[in-house]
């Protein structure tokens, strides 16, 4: 039979063991239960602060609805660019007394554009301004053009109604224009003017036509607006006086092919087809020099007209 040790002393000793190795495994197990719980997910506390943070955060982005419009959106219309219109202007100094017909045709002139003008506008301007003045006189000279080469002598009116006389200074030669009726007198004989007569008539015709170029306000119009541009020159001396030059060039045997319907007076260019011209005028604008030159049939001819006494009226 086996002996024991007694029983109250081994009880004790191990009880004390107990005792003093009891705190440390509480401590070992408290430390590898927090570390489980942490392995396993959050703690209380995380889970406190992640509501806080969640009820904090909106919940959510949400796309803003596109904007809607009843119809497509057009790409705005370009503006278009407006041009002010050119300004009217008076007349003052020795310009006072300028029929308004007359300020009304020559607005570009009165400003003092410098720019060209169109031959219309100029031819409007000048044919205003000589049917305004009334009519004058005019020594004319020639220089192998339709009419003999010399010099002549006009008196003119250009209103009411147009008429004309030419005188060559040197010869039996003259025209008469009067009431629409146009007469050559040549060699003591008298020979109408008509472009489906005779031979002698149609001659007197293109004379005609000729003798009217530098005093019928049409026939300067139709002659200045074929030009695409006419220049001008302010303050020009001419004889001791200031005048206003235009200057330009036409060409009208084309216009007058049949068919091309442009308006010019008939016979406009039976002087000169084409060439250039240069033109002094007076304060009122009308033409107080006249200077064409050109080709007609191969032939280079000259025609230099010098006005003088506008508004005389010396056909009356």
């Amino acid at each position: 039979m086996r002996s024991h040790p007694p029983f109250e002393e081994t009880s004790g000793a191990a009880m004390e063991s107990r005792a003093s190795t009891r705190p440390g495994k509480v401590l070992v197990l408290c430390a590898g239960l927090l570390l489980t719980v942490s392995a396993c997910g959050p703690t209380a506390g995380q889970l406190q602060e992640r509501e806080t943070s969640a009820s904090a955060a909106p919940s959510g982005t949400v796309a803003a609805e596109p904007s809607r419009t009843p119809y497509p959106t057009r790409p705005p219309s370009p503006v278009p660019e407006t041009t002010a219109p050119p300004t009217q202007v008076g007349v003052t100094g020795s310009q006072v007394g300028m029929p308004q017909p007359v300020q009304d045709a020559c607005q570009w002139l009165l400003r003092r554009d410098p720019e060209p003008a169109s031959g219309a506008e100029a031819g409007a301007c000048v044919s205003a301004a000589m049917a305004a003045g009334g009519g004058g006189v005019q020594t004319l000279r020639t220089d192998t053009s339709w009419l003999p080469a010399g010099t002549y002598s006009v008196r003119f009116a250009t209103g009411p109604d147009f008429a004309m006389t030419l005188q060559d200074t040197e010869a039996d030669l003259s025209i008469t224009i009067r009431e629409g009726q146009r007469v050559l007198h040549k060699e003591n004989q008298d020979i109408s003017a008509d472009r489906e007569g005779t031979a002698e008539e149609a001659y007197a015709a293109i004379l005609a036509d000729a003798a009217e170029l530098t005093v019928r306000p049409e026939r300067v119009a139709a002659l200045l607006a074929p030009a695409e541009e006419v220049t001008v020159r302010y303050g020009v001396v001419l004889d001791g006086k200031p005048c206003t030059q235009i200057s330009g060039s036409f060409d009208t045997g084309e216009a007058q092919q049949p068919g091309n319907g442009t308006g010019l007076p008939a016979g406009s260019s039976a002087v000169l087809p084409a060439g250039s011209f240069s033109l002094c005028l007076d304060d009122f604008y009308r033409p107080v020099q006249i200077e064409i030159t050109g080709l007609n049939q191969g032939i280079t001819s000259k025609i230099t007209a010098v006005n003088a006494q506008w508004g005389t009226h010396p056909l009356s």
